[in-house]
């Protein structure tokens, strides 16, 4: 299967960092209806595959790396969960942009999840400022 360069990009990052980012408060993943992600099958297809469709086209199909899938599903789960609370406390003022740039080497995140969080920080100005 051919796979787009950003999303290349973004397993390459999830699959590098599932380690730090391993936090997002859940075990299960489900789609919007309540189905879940994750379906073991021996003969299913590998987890990046089982990723990019459901990702992609949402599409649910059975891997035979269930735990892989698992621990993707949970790294994107973290980033996005870490991207709301650095947008929260840039606009509070808590994480000045020189911190958050040394972050943003350190941990090698992605343009877009830079662009997240300032986009977000928007969003917190209303709360907070009301």
């Amino acid at each position: 299967m051919k796979y787009s360069k950003k999303f290349e990009r973004d397993f390459e990052w999830y699959s590098k960092n599932s380690n730090i980012f391993n936090f997002d408060g859940s075990f299960e993943y489900y789609n919007k209806v309540g189905e879940s992600l994750i379906h073991f099958e021996e003969n299913g297809v590998p987890a990046k595959k089982a990723f990019y469709l459901y990702d992609s086209q949402g599409k649910i199909v059975k891997t035979k790396e269930p735990e892989l899938l698992r621990e993707l599903y949970k790294c994107k789960g973290s980033i996005n969960l870490n991207i709301k609370m650095w947008a929260e406390d840039r606009a509070k003022g808590i994480l000045p942009k020189i911190l958050f740039d040394e972050m943003v080497k350190e941990l090698e995140l992605l343009d877009w999840m830079v662009e997240a969080v300032e986009k977000q920080k928007v969003k917190y100005y209303e709360i907070i400022f009301r």
